[in-house]
């Protein structure tokens, strides 16, 4: 960890700030080390710090932050074959299952050839090979950096699990409702489903999705109806309506897995040609087209010795997926906003237009004509593609959109914070060995978030109140979370809800990231305290800051 921060000094003192930029997206990490002994300061500083990490180690004895009986259990239930143990998809619950019972469950969906197809064996090599062949054919679209990057990189096979939709089952609702306790054992809910995953970090088309992806994000801020979050969909919340207006939203049905690639290579080709100057011109749309088609008909993976292929929609898990799905839908709105001027009037498509807004495939709309024009617009949107089917929720006082409940009250819109009922509000424990400053700003944070969202002042309390008492049981100390809820209180609805602005100078940040070791925790502090070393250097005093030095943690392998 320390030799990898004196390489990032000495890179800086070496390229003097003036960073060459060849234009390359992406590419792979450089192992470029500069000559030493080019700056003495530099070298001094550098030798402060070695000579601290090595000296520095605590030799008391370290206490464990959970209890025998606690690592005795979680290594039973590691070792457990009978079990499989998930998180829920939504709500941070933690759902263990009987492994014959999951794997019915997935095998229930990879039989479905609707969507998977059995190999007989793996297909990675065969696929890094298409990968090589279109870097050769495109070659002149791409640096050689990022053909390095597409190519050259220790490959591993995808894998597939599902994660526990707890929040969709009406059973384990229920169930938790009637038991109201920490651990509810429920047997086998017939009405839980999966959500699919396919986890491949290194697999052969994981680089050039994500390549593909920042390519094509930029596009989907240019979607009529995108929402980037909850404070950009706080902002469009008008504060009154109507008396007569619903609450309407629509949730389509397992969107991801449902997008046929032909129309899915239709849309991209819109928003491509449409948008054409928001891409680098050195990338053509058949390179975007043959590069997506390559990862789409490519998602092949394992589960439980076996091999399948994905033969229709997209993975959850690869980079590309929701960039690809929000411009799909992006596409089929414009098909919509012209159908809707065609039944109704041109008027009102273009209220639709301005007032339909979405987050992948959540969409929500102010509704204030008839319920027989909802259900002909309804039809409507599911009439936009066979594949593609919308379920519709609509209240006249209150409905939950993302984590915020929108409600009306007579022609006024407030908002508040909305939970799942699964939700366990299980946020990390204060004897966790995360670093100090992390545990200290999730009262603050959580707090903020309530101040953002709720936008009356006793909902507000009422949801602060709520927050302390799930921080005390994670054994929060009560000032900590007073003066994280106070100093949350004093900023402005305004600033808060302001959208975020990237910070111009991230690039001069030097992360100091050290792997967590209760035995040496001051080699970060040794850092700052030596940096007067370094500024004797006049060349450095002006390129390093102290602020530019940060920490940064990462978990101890398993």
């Amino acid at each position: 960890d320390t030799e990898e921060f004196c390489r990032k000094l000495r890179l800086r003192e070496f390229f003097q700030d003036n960073d060459y930029d060849d234009g390359s997206l992406v590419r792979n990490r450089s192992n470029f080390k500069p000559k030493t002994n080019r700056d003495k300061h530099l070298e001094d500083y550098i030798n402060c710090l070695k000579s601290s990490a090595s000296t520095n180690q605590n030799n008391q004895n370290i206490k464990d932050n959970i209890s025998r009986s606690e690592r005795s259990a979680i290594e039973n239930l590691s070792n457990d074959a009978t079990i499989v143990i998930k998180e829920a998809d939504k709500g941070g619950a933690i759902c263990i299952m009987d492994r014959e019972h999951y794997k019915k469950m997935v095998m229930d969906q990879l039989n479905d050839r609707n969507f998977y197809h059995e190999l007989t064996s793996p297909e990675d090599a065969r696929t890094m090979n298409k990968i090589k062949k279109f870097t050769s054919v495109y070659a002149d679209s791409l640096t050689d950096k990022e053909i390095d990057y597409l190519n050259n990189f220790e490959m591993k096979s995808s894998n597939f699990y599902g994660l526990p939709k707890i929040h969709k089952s009406k059973e384990i609702q229920h169930g938790i409702q009637a038991k109201n306790a920490t651990y509810v054992k429920l047997p086998q809910p017939g009405d839980l489903k999966l959500r699919p995953i396919v986890a491949g970090p290194a697999c052969p088309t994981h680089r050039l999705s994500n390549l593909l992806d920042i390519i094509l994000k930029p596009l989907c801020k240019l979607v009529p109806s995108y929402i980037r979050d909850d404070i950009d969909f706080l902002n469009y919340i008008p504060d009154s309506v109507d008396a007569n207006t619903k609450l309407i939203s629509f949730d389509v049905t397992s969107l991801y897995t449902n997008i046929p690639h032909d129309v899915g290579m239709e849309s991209i080709t819109y928003w491509i040609e449409k948008h054409r100057d928001e891409i680098p011109s050195r990338f053509t749309k058949d390179f975007i087209i043959d590069g997506l088609k390559l990862v789409l008909e490519n998602n092949h993976f394992f589960f439980d010795n076996k091999y399948f292929l994905q033969i229709k929609g997209t993975a959850m898990g690869t980079k590309v997926a929701p960039t690809y799905a929000t411009l799909f839908m992006g596409y089929l709105e414009e098909k919509l906003f012209s159908r809707t001027e065609d039944v109704f009037d041109a008027n009102f498509g273009n209220c639709i237009r301005k007032n339909w807004k979405r987050y992948l495939d959540d969409c929500f709309i102010f509704w204030n004509r008839s319920l027989d024009d909802l259900n002909k617009f309804h039809d409507l949107l599911n009439g936009l593609h066979t594949s593609i089917q919308f379920t519709m929720e609509q209240s006249e006082k209150e409905l939950p959109f993302l984590d915020i409940l929108i409600i009306k009250e007579d022609n006024r819109i407030a908002t508040d914070l909305f939970y799942k009922s699964t939700d366990t509000h299980q946020y990390l424990i204060f004897s966790s060995c995360h670093p100090s400053h992390t545990k200290r700003n999730i009262p603050f944070n959580l707090a903020r978030r309530i101040c953002t969202i709720v936008s009356d002042q006793h909902r507000r309390e009422k949801r602060l109140k709520e927050l302390k008492s799930f921080l005390l049981k994670q054994n929060y100390p009560v000032n900590l979370i007073d003066a994280a809820t106070n100093r949350a209180k004093e900023i402005p609805l305004p600033e808060l809800r302001e959208k975020s602005r990237r910070n111009t100078n991230s690039h001069k940040i030097i992360p100091f990231v050290t792997t967590h070791n209760p035995r040496n925790k001051n080699v970060f502090k040794t850092a700052k305290t030596c940096l007067p070393i370094l500024h004797q250097s006049d060349n450095l005093r002006s390129l390093i800051n102290q602020q530019d030095i940060i920490n940064s943690r990462r978990q101890p392998p398993n």
